[in-house]
């Protein structure tokens, strides 16, 4: 990556790196190195656990007296893909991911769900850089504030699995996602699970993510109970 785009990011994001070269790994695709320390993915697990305290810690700050189950679906609503696929497209950022040789840089950042991972990404990144948790807060309440007012096309988007496990949490019934298998390419995967209901199985759900998978087999399950 070049020093110019390093400074250009840097100042998108709104904090400057100590180590330059995790920067760089933030926006650096599977398709490049499928080595954990060579490419963004475990950055990006590191960043989703992340976004979801950050968020979950301003919901509670924000809404003191709003019950688990709203702070949940508000929670999923602000770290969902399509916001943050969003706010990577305001920042003018997925041009300078890294793809492999011989792959479509275009295609492959036009994906929501890769925009969403980058997003992701650079809160692990910041997170190991500063060994700090503020400079993520700091990132990623800037970048989302809208969202936390209810200012966003999203906000009505059905969160299924939330409505399963209210549905659960009424009725003393224990909701559980199982992986089944992860398939495809290791920059392209495809996820299967399955939501079991007491440990009986109540649906199955595919998708590019886990999140996506656990969200379709929560639709097929509530289908199934409102029969």
């Amino acid at each position: 990556m070049r020093e110019n785009d390093i400074r250009t990011i840097e100042k998108k994001i709104g904090y400057e790196f100590k180590d330059k070269a995790l920067l760089e790994r933030a926006f650096t695709h599977a398709s490049v190195d499928t080595c954990a320390t060579k490419n963004y993915q475990s950055l990006e697990f590191l960043g989703d656990s992340l976004l979801d305290f950050i968020v979950a810690k301003r919901l509670m700050e924000i809404n003191p007296n709003a019950h688990e189950g709203a702070l949940t679906k508000n929670r999923a609503q602000i770290v969902s893909k399509e916001p943050l696929a969003e706010e990577i497209d305001h920042l003018d950022l997925s041009k300078y991911l890294i793809v492999g040789k011989g792959e479509n840089q275009e295609a492959i950042t036009s994906q929501s769900k890769i925009k969403s991972d980058i997003f992701e990404s650079i809160v692990g990144a910041i997170y190991l850089d500063s060994n700090k948790l503020a400079p993520c807060e700091k990132f990623v309440l800037s970048k989302l504030a809208p969202l936390f007012n209810g200012d966003s096309k999203h906000t009505g988007s059905h969160d299924f699995k939330t409505e399963l496990n209210e549905y659960a949490s009424k009725h003393d019934l224990h909701v559980e996602y199982v992986l089944l298998s992860k398939t495809g390419k290791a920059h392209e995967p495809t996820f299967d699970v399955e939501v079991k209901i007491n440990g009986l199985d109540a649906g199955k759900g595919e998708g590019k993510s886990k999140k996506e998978a656990e969200q379709n087999a929560a639709k097929v399950a509530l289908e199934h109970i409102n029969r």
